[in-house]
């Protein structure tokens, strides 16, 4: 198999790695798939695999488990998708956009 222009030792099962498609809204999500190749594209992650009809696809890696979840939405339980410092800044942006709508009714 050739990928960047390079071969690539066949994948044995000892150091095979399934990866699972985890994007609620891609048509594989949930299937499972052997892992070809992983490859940095600038700051992007994509995973190389074979789907069911030997087609070779291309996924982000961030669609599958082959990336870890951040540790803080592992820890929130889904309860929320920003982390507290987030939070707070957007109270603050609230605060100063309702501070100058109501200068603003003050004044007209």
């Amino acid at each position: 198999m050739y990928l960047n222009g390079r071969a690539n030792a066949p994948i044995t099962p000892e150091i095979s790695r399934r990866i699972r498609i985890t994007h609620p809204f891609h048509p594989l999500s949930g299937k499972q798939f052997d892992l070809l190749e992983h490859r940095r594209i600038y700051s992007e992650s994509y995973i190389y695999f074979h789907d069911d009809c030997d087609e070779m696809r291309v996924i982000p890696a961030i669609w599958t488990d082959f990336v870890k979840m951040d540790a803080f939405v592992e820890m929130a339980a889904g309860t929320s998708p920003l982390h507290a410092a987030c939070l707070l800044e957007l109270a603050d942006l609230c605060n100063k956009e309702r501070r100058r709508r109501m200068k603003r009714l003050c004044v007209s």
